[in-house]
């Protein structure tokens, strides 16, 4: 990012926020802090709300275009709860971008926990996947983001590579930039529906393991399906991605380019641990780079 990072708010400053908007006085519930990812800054009103805050200048479009298109999905995408966006807040000293205010889905992330079954997510994240991109994007308002070359996503993950090499987090930093250097063939994706952010920390499970929410759909767009994929193998559990190739239908070279968005993702989950001070990340950095180690050294041939 180049514009400066739009100042972090207490919850007090956000109480105030909501207070001062007319149409959600009446909400009741105390304001907490819930965390940061790369795009936003995110506050729990109450027990069933969630308040979300661009992290950057500009970020209030993507804000509002999320909210159309999740008003748009839910009633074409059973089987997960997507977040109901409840109020969309008008931009405010403290909030120049405007913020968001949603019902919380349900669950916990899909973060750090070890899965009680990862064949049975597996399968029925490949389903779940395969029904998001087969859906008729007329009326979502999705724009489309492809990047056929590579070279956008090749040197962003060359930048994390360094930061993590630099900090001592990243071993084999030389055989892991050879990896990223061969990028595979992306000029003759057909752009389908996508979260684009398909991984782990923005799946909701319940008490048994089993997927009940999905978070987070400000990256999403008409792009390749392998960025969805490369979630699962992100995951860095075999079992998990073998049981959704299974029922997902997509060639092995669809396959092979996840593999490679799953290493760039790894390495972006490294840096984001060392910048920001977050050792979640770290451990599912290194978790997901085991498992591109082992889908490249397990998985089918090409068909």
């Amino acid at each position: 990012m180049n514009a400066p990072e739009l100042p972090s708010l207490t919850p007090a400053q956000v109480a105030a926020l909501l207070h001062a908007s007319p149409d959600v006085v009446s909400w009741r519930g105390a304001v907490s802090w819930l965390g940061a990812g790369s795009d936003h800054r995110a506050y729990a009103l109450g027990e069933d709300r969630v308040v979300r805050l661009p992290r950057w200048p500009g970020g209030g479009e993507a804000l509002r275009r999320e909210a159309r298109l999740l008003a748009w999905l839910t009633p074409r995408l059973p089987g997960a709860a997507l977040p109901e966006v409840l109020h969309m807040g008008e931009p405010a000293p403290l909030a120049p971008e405007g913020f968001s205010v949603a019902r919380r889905v349900p669950g916990v992330s899909a973060l750090g926990p070890p899965l009680a079954d990862p064949g049975a997510l597996g399968e029925v994240l490949g389903c779940w996947l395969a029904e998001l991109h087969a859906l008729n994007p007329q009326g979502s308002g999705l724009g489309v983001d492809l990047d056929p070359t590579g070279r956008d996503w090749r040197a962003a993950a060359l930048d994390d590579l360094a930061v993590a090499a630099a900090a001592g987090v990243l071993p084999e930093a030389g055989t892991w930039a050879a990896r990223v250097q061969a990028v595979p063939d992306l000029w003759e994706v057909s752009p389908v529906p996508i979260h684009g952010d398909f991984a782990a920390e923005h799946i909701q499970l319940d008490g048994a393991g089993r997927l009940v929410g999905v978070l987070d759909w400000a990256d999403a767009a008409l792009g390749d399906p392998a960025r969805d994929l490369a979630g699962l193998i992100h995951w860095g559990d075999p079992v998990l991605w073998h049981a959704a190739r299974v029922v997902y239908p997509a060639s092995g070279v669809v396959w092979e380019r996840a593999a490679w968005y799953a290493l760039c993702r790894a390495l972006g989950d490294l840096a984001f641990a060392v910048r920001e001070g977050r050792p979640a990340y770290l451990e599912a950095g290194r978790r997901a780079l085991n498992g591109v180690r082992g889908w490249w050294t397990n998985a089918p041939p090409q068909s």
